[in-house]
């Protein structure tokens, strides 16, 4: 069990041994849940640390039309609801689901709070996921405001291109799928308006690199 944790995010950096070491001191649960089986429903409070030890899980809510729109979708080893954990008002805001067959530790707010207290690296590695959520927030927010998807790449692309000041080129530094998810497009929306970009001559992507070729151009949208 404690190979599959290793990788996970929130115990990264720290050993197979101390991870064991530490799961020896505290309470917890593992169950496991059949494809489609309801593991949490929006709503419900939040009581657990869930770590997905096998299978795909995924976050889904109900829209307008009375539609389920998938929101998120989590492999094992990972965790999820973390970010509700700790907050004053700690409900689930989306039904989590077993996508497949899935085998999940639930550690309570209680047993987890033990283990952050055992080992600092635990407490590093959580505190930053749980800062990383609230940035990826911040920016999905920005971008909600620009009303046009070539006007959420041309504020996204000046960004990278800042970061590599001085380079000719830079990675996109996220797949398509997950840059349609922080635009909040559809990933065929953000594929189509790449390739008018590049069939403009506004930027040129080869080998994954992209290079933006007309920034006045891409400054107008």
């Amino acid at each position: 069990m404690f190979e599959k944790i290793v990788g996970i995010g929130v115990f990264k950096g720290v050993k197979r041994e101390k991870i064991a070491l530490a799961f020896e001191q505290v309470h917890y649960q593992i169950r496991e849940y059949e494809a489609e089986n309801i593991i949490a429903y929006a709503g419900d409070t939040c009581e657990y640390l869930y770590v997905l030890l096998e299978g795909r899980v995924r976050g889904e809510m109900v829209n307008i039309k009375n539609q389920n729109v998938i929101v998120d979708d989590i492999s094992a080893p990972n965790t999820f609801a973390e970010a509700f954990l700790f907050a004053t008002q700690n409900k689930i805001v989306v039904n989590i689901v077993a996508s497949t067959k899935a085998k999940v530790i639930l550690l309570s707010r209680e047993e987890f709070l033990k283990l952050l207290h055992l080992e600092t690296q635990i407490l590093e590695n959580y505190l930053n996921i749980v800062s990383n959520r609230f940035v990826t927030v911040a920016q999905k927010l920005r971008f909600l405001t620009l009303k046009s998807v070539k006007k959420k790449l041309a504020h996204y692309l000046f960004g990278l291109d800042r970061e590599n000041k001085g380079k000719t080129s830079f990675l996109l530094g996220k797949t398509h799928a997950s840059l349609a998810s922080l635009f909040g497009i559809t990933r065929p929306a953000l594929t189509k308006n790449l390739l008018e970009l590049q069939e403009e001559g506004v930027i040129e992507i080869k080998d994954k690199q992209v290079r933006i070729l007309d920034k006045e151009k891409l400054a107008s949208y």
